[in-house]
């Protein structure tokens, strides 16, 4: 047992040192998110408040969750290690040679290393062949998201109420309870499966959002590619949430997980479908300033590739389109 006063000085370590320590490279403020495949900094580091958040994977956490999630260890162990590195001690074992020999493996080197091992989709897709709602992903889901349930049905969503392995015999990886969304390609063909954590997220140490190591980020939705109608519009959010509530409200809607991360053949394919159906984009940025930073990058995209991007406001108050839809639609 970790003394709380322990814990609470390992979490006031300046957040950018432990990403250094890591293996991380700082710069500006920001790093290579080590959590998904990332080829533009997308790890912002929040001194003030002393935090990290990807805001393409959504990882997010302090100086132990940092430790801990990099370095592959329990929360004991990230401790330990932290204190070893730092010079703050609690316990014999953490003076061990084993806590001072375990050394950051550099974030490129890491992700080579991992990529051996490719998403087991037959698995994935035998998992999500028959979707099951629990208790809290109707809670979420129905009363405090207030979404469609044919929407929800129709883009295969399920959950688990128990540690879920995402490969065939492999250690559980999806966290109980979560969701569990499938990305498919434009033909209904599963390429991956995000788990979003319904649990009390605000103190522990479990992410709210995760992939399979090695996933691909991907655009989730695309079959609806091919249910667009001549002239109809597409609406594009960041986020399952968002697209969710767009489809509820009749829509037909996207969701990317960042502009900077959108595929080529992505950008492609949805263009394609855009020209053939004479249709065009429309967005609600969300109400911050990631969500202005996201239709900026968007609204790049397309003045480049020359098709047109639809701006729609959210009412005052309102953080994103999720939020928007669930407070009009309470009785």
């Amino acid at each position: 047992m970790i003394p709380q006063n322990i814990i609470d000085r390992l979490n006031e370590l300046p957040i950018e040192q432990v990403a250094e320590e890591v293996g991380l490279t700082v710069s500006h403020h920001k790093s290579l998110c080590p959590f998904h495949p990332d080829s533009r900094p997308s790890l912002t580091f929040n001194c003030a408040k002393n935090r990290y958040k990807c805001y393409v994977c959504e990882s997010y956490g302090g100086p132990i969750d940092l430790a801990l999630k990099q370095l592959g260890l329990s929360f004991t162990d990230a401790c330990r290690w932290l204190g070893n590195r730092f010079g703050i001690y609690f316990d014999e074992e953490q003076r061990s040679p084993r806590w001072s020999s375990i050394k950051a493996v550099p974030i490129r080197a890491a992700r080579k290393e991992v990529r051996t091992y490719p998403v087991d989709k037959e698995y994935l897709a035998s998992l999500m062949r028959n979707p099951v709602l629990n208790q809290e992903a109707q809670r979420f889901l129905f009363e405090e998201r207030r979404l469609n349930r044919a929407v929800v049905s129709w883009c295969g969503i399920s959950s688990c109420s128990v540690p879920t392995p995402c490969w065939r015999n492999g250690r559980p990886f999806y966290d109980a309870p979560s969701l569990l969304i499938p990305y498919k390609d434009a033909d209904g063909r599963i390429m991956s499966v995000q788990g979003r954590y319904l649990g009390d997220d605000k103190h522990s140490q479990i992410p709210r959002f995760r992939f399979p190591r090695n996933s691909e980020c991907h655009v989730f939705n695309l079959p609806i590619l091919k249910l667009l109608k001549p002239g109809e519009p597409l609406f594009i959010s960041e986020g399952v949430t968002d697209c969710l509530a767009l489809l509820s409200a009749g829509h037909k809607a996207i969701a990317i997980p960042s502009a900077t991360l959108l595929k080529r053949e992505d950008i492609d394919l949805i263009r394609s479908m855009l020209i053939a159906q004479s249709s065009s984009f429309h967005i609600y940025p969300d109400n911050d300033e990631p969500g202005e930073r996201l239709y900026q990058q968007l609204l790049s995209v397309a003045n480049e590739l020359g098709y047109c991007l639809v701006r729609h406001e959210l009412p005052s108050g309102c953080k994103d389109f999720a939020q928007y839809w669930a407070m009009s639609n309470r009785h």
